[in-house]
């Protein structure tokens, strides 16, 4: 049987195992340790978390866009001053209510016609300074002063009025129904309505028809009065009424009778006194 030869090991370092030996020894282990702490270690660390944007940082147009209250947001940006309250009052509170696109676009005809002032109190009119969540509109009622409100005057408010989930914006002129949350963060809330809100600075409000008068009945003609007359029932005799007419006419023929007697009185004197002195 042939001898089988020896395996040799290999090292993988470029220099002889003999020159690690005085590494190897365990006195100068500590110092290698020590060594080893001192040099600095990259750890590559993680990301961190995106933080939730701050109300400040909210675009209450750009929110308005996204949740079908488009044309409104344009209006805001188109008319500069207006836009610009909106997002002044986002640190402070606001509550904003946007008509839905299908809603405002057949009223901007009306809008277009407005002054470059009534087109500024008109956006914000659809603004209250300060947050109401859903739950609080829910359970307040009464008048609310909107951003276009003079604090002089206290012009340009409207009635919030709730009815179990039903929340309605009432002015003299139209009533607007909150029909979805777009946002609700406190200090910001913004709902989509159903209805453009006018105000009666703006607008006037629909006459109430009066009501229709009572039917007069029509007087009788002067034929239809003879007739009614002819046909009156007349007045019941009393009952010694017969008696007294008869007396009545005995006394006339009486009467009569006697003035004839007396013309023919006359006229035979007068004839006698004729032949006598003729």
């Amino acid at each position: 049987m042939p001898p089988i030869p020896s395996a040799s090991l290999l090292s993988p370092l470029p220099f002889p195992p003999a020159t690690m030996q005085p590494f190897l020894r365990p006195s100068l282990l500590p110092m290698v340790l020590l060594l080893l702490s001192l040099v600095p270690i990259s750890v590559p660390l993680s990301a961190p978390e995106p933080q939730p944007p701050t109300t400040s940082d909210l675009s209450i147009t750009d929110l308005m866009s996204k949740k079908g209250c488009k044309t409104f947001a344009e209006l805001l940006h188109s008319t500069s001053e207006a836009g610009d309250s909106f997002a002044s009052n986002v640190g402070s509170g606001i509550t904003a209510f946007c008509p839905t696109d299908p809603v405002l676009k057949p009223f901007l005809p009306r809008f277009k016609n407005l002054t470059a002032d009534g087109k500024i109190s008109l956006l914000l009119y659809h603004a209250i300074p300060i947050y109401y969540s859903i739950q609080m509109l829910k359970s307040n009622n009464g008048i609310v002063n909107t951003l276009a409100t003079d604090g002089t005057t206290k012009n340009y408010n409207f009635i919030i009025q709730n009815d179990g989930d039903v929340v309605t914006l009432q002015t003299k002129v139209t009533t607007a129904k909150i029909t979805d949350t777009l946002f609700d963060q406190d200090p910001v809330a913004i709902y989509s309505i159903d209805e453009v809100l006018e105000p009666t600075e703006l607008f006037k409000p629909a006459e109430v028809p009066a009501p229709a008068p009572a039917p007069v009945e029509a007087a009788d003609s002067p034929k239809a009065a003879e007739k009614n007359r002819t046909h009156e029932t007349p007045p019941a005799a009393s009952p010694g009424g017969k008696a007294e007419d008869q007396k009545a006419a005995d006394n006339n023929r009486a009467t009569a009778a006697a003035g004839k007697s007396v013309v023919g009185g006359a006229a035979a004197v007068a004839a006698l006194f004729a032949l006598v002195f003729g």
